[in-house]
């Protein structure tokens, strides 16, 4: 079986409520990020061993990346809408238009350019534990 290393998203209809966010996939089935994210300054480096969920949110439109996720088949994925990138290490991987995944040893790192990004960055990072969300900002927001 060959590995399938990119998977191109397609725009969802999406929706940020207090709560956290609702994306319907092309199936028609809705899938809710539950947690409220904690807004972050351009960067996050994501925990080693996390699924990484990157989600691009715009006028009630969104799309949505597994980075380095290597258990989805491609054909799932397809079907329902979201994409994947794997990130080589020492590599850069722009996954969004300004956002960027590069592999730091077991970490995850996601970066956004505001200059090009168009729209609300979001990352999930998941595992059998639970869920850390947050919103990427361009500068600290008084709460």
């Amino acid at each position: 079986m060959a590995l399938t290393t990119e998977v191109h998203p397609v725009k969802l209809n999406a929706e940020i409520v207090s709560e956290g966010i609702n994306i319907e996939y092309l199936d028609g089935r809705t899938v809710k990020y539950a947690s409220k994210p904690h807004k972050i300054e351009k960067c996050i480096r994501c925990q080693p061993g996390k699924d990484v969920h990157v989600i691009s949110i715009r006028e009630g439109r969104g799309e949505i990346v597994y980075v380095d996720e290597l258990k989805t088949d491609h054909k799932i994925l397809e079907s329902t809408g979201v994409g994947k990138y794997l990130v080589p290490s020492g590599k850069s991987v722009e996954i969004f238009e300004g956002t960027t995944a590069q592999k730091e040893g077991h970490s995850i790192e996601i970066c956004v350019d505001f200059k090009f990004a168009n729209g609300r960055l979001f990352v999930f990072q998941e595992d059998e534990f639970g869920e850390l969300a947050h919103e990427l900002i361009e500068g600290v927001e008084n709460e």
